[in-house]
């Protein structure tokens, strides 16, 4: 009987002892678990501080880019207004040259160029302008010129000219007349 008194003290004591390894091992486990939960919760805060700050800054870059279209579609319409305001200005620039101010442009400007040169001079302008033109002695005069009107006045050699044109000047102040243009259109400072 002591044998069977010794087993089933071992046995008690087995199993006693078993039970502590399995509420250590819970225990142990439980911790584990709780530690893990943690860390999860901590990765999946993490995550979503990256996704709120993801979002943010692709908010930013779309406001950004969205302003910067903004920009270049206002930019485009007011070239677009500078260009019709240009194109309407050439349109009407037929009236122009009827007024007494291109005439006496073409009476001011042609005779100062060809005291720039002397005798031989050739001016060149449209055949609708020689009569705004004063006499000029030593000077001819041919209508051979293409364009909106003005002149253009030669040296006798033909080396060196002056080209009064209209659409010379024109170009000569583009950019000024560019700035007028929109400081009216645009209220420009």
């Amino acid at each position: 009987m002591e044998i069977e008194k010794l087993k089933g003290s071992l046995l008690s004591e087995a199993k006693a002892e078993a039970e502590k390894i399995i509420e250590a091992a819970q225990a142990n486990a439980k911790v584990m678990l709780n530690e893990e939960r943690a860390k999860l919760s901590a990765l999946k805060s993490e995550a979503e501080e990256n996704v709120e700050k993801n979002l943010e800054e692709q908010r930013k870059e779309r406001i950004a880019w969205a302003r910067l279209e903004a920009k270049r579609v206002l930019a485009e319409a007011r070239e677009d207004a500078i260009k019709g305001v240009i194109e309407q200005f050439f349109t009407e620039l037929n009236a122009v040259k009827k007024t007494n101010e291109y005439k006496n442009f073409l009476k001011r400007a042609v005779p100062q160029a060809v005291k720039e040169f002397g005798k031989g001079t050739r001016v060149h302008v449209l055949k609708s302008d020689k009569a705004a033109l004063p006499k000029m002695n030593g000077t001819k005069i041919v209508t051979d010129l293409t364009g909106l009107g003005g002149a253009s006045v030669e040296s006798a050699d033909g080396k060196i000219k002056i080209d009064l044109t209209l659409e010379t000047l024109f170009e000569s102040r583009r950019d000024e007349i560019r700035k007028q243009i929109s400081d009216k259109l645009f209220g420009d400072k």
